[in-house]
């Protein structure tokens, strides 16, 4: 039951498998304190997962799946990165006190550096998930690794795919023995990879919350995602937002890090790949959808942003996914 897959789940009707599991787990690892981060991370949180399980494949991973209610928790520096997707519930904001570094709702994510105290406030019940990074030699893994290295905050971003595949991954974690370990493997690989890809394509991971135009600008970047099929040029957002096309252009930037036309293009890639994993529609239709001109003009925008065409990327996680 612990060897290459295990899982427990922290439920009444689970009791006694949950104590055995978690009792086998002390037994390798050690004492809840001194064993793995994960031990450390339940502590400081006052609350115990609903479900938790190791993922081995290419890309390895600890899992653990929360759901409580409280107000605020803090958890001290990790010895090994971690990537948190919320799933449902209220708000969470990470940071200090007007000194917010992220503002997650359902779908949102974050990459948690190693070393990297979280300051976590909650508005209600949350649900959500952690993954620990276990070592792999993969070059999406060494990839997330090292921009992980390369910061001394959280990461947050937004994809609707990883959110997806992150809640598909739990989901099958907690059949226990009933899982399929294969698919979950090809799933961890799948969610990992399109993670180095939101972080590395510019655009999904919003605007930094202690700029002094956040409010307004955060009610564009509302419209922005909320019309994708519309009009979205410079010179119409700039009217949405009544100020001049320079001024405009010079606080987006200043603001997300890149263009209005940058940002625009990549949220139509991320609902692109969105209707590509979740739908039946076909690629014209996708294409109309996210405010593409034409199939052609999405082809060669997800070309020049994936190094691949929307069917190749529809097929290949098809295949990943079993």
């Amino acid at each position: 039951m612990c060897g290459r897959f295990w899982t427990w789940v922290a439920l009444a009707p689970f009791k006694d498998r949950a104590y055995l599991c978690q009792k086998s787990l002390i037994g390798i690892w050690g004492s809840a304190v001194a064993g793995p981060v994960w031990f450390k991370v339940r502590k400081e949180l006052g609350h115990q997962p609903i479900v938790a399980g190791r993922i081995s494949g290419a890309t390895p991973l600890f899992v653990e799946r929360y759901l409580y209610q409280d107000i605020e928790r803090t958890v001290s520096g990790m010895d090994r990165a971690a990537l948190v997707v919320q799933f449902g519930g209220g708000r969470v904001r990470e940071g200090e006190r007007d000194h917010w570094r992220s503002m997650n709702l359902p779908t949102q994510s974050l990459v948690i550096p190693i070393g990297v105290q979280t300051h976590w406030h909650y508005s209600g019940t949350v649900d959500f998930a952690v993954f620990y990074f276990l070592g792999s030699t993969s070059s999406v893994m060494h990839g997330l690794q090292v921009i992980a290295e390369s910061r001394s905050s959280p990461i947050p971003f937004g994809d609707a795919l990883v959110g997806a595949a992150a809640l598909q991954l739990v989901g099958e974690l907690q059949k226990a023995h009933g899982a399929d370990v294969g698919f979950m493997e090809r799933l961890a690989g799948v969610m990992l990879e399109q993670t180095y890809r939101a972080l590395v394509t510019p655009g999904t991971r919003g605007i930094n919350p202690r700029h002094v135009h956040a409010a307004r600008m955060q009610a564009v970047l509302n419209h922005i995602h909320g019309n994708l099929a519309a009009d979205l040029s410079a010179d119409r957002l700039a009217k949405r937002a009544e100020v001049s096309l320079a001024h405009f252009s010079r606080v987006f930037r200043d603001a997300t890090g890149i263009s209005p036309h940058q940002y625009v293009l990549a949220a139509r890639l991320d609902l692109a790949r969105k209707l590509l994993t979740q739908s039946t529609l076909p690629i014209s239709r996708i294409a109309e959808e996210c405010g593409f001109s034409s199939q052609s003009h999405l082809t060669a925008s997800f070309r020049v942003a994936h190094s691949t065409t929307p069917a190749q990327y529809r097929s290949h996680v098809r295949k990943a996914a079993g």
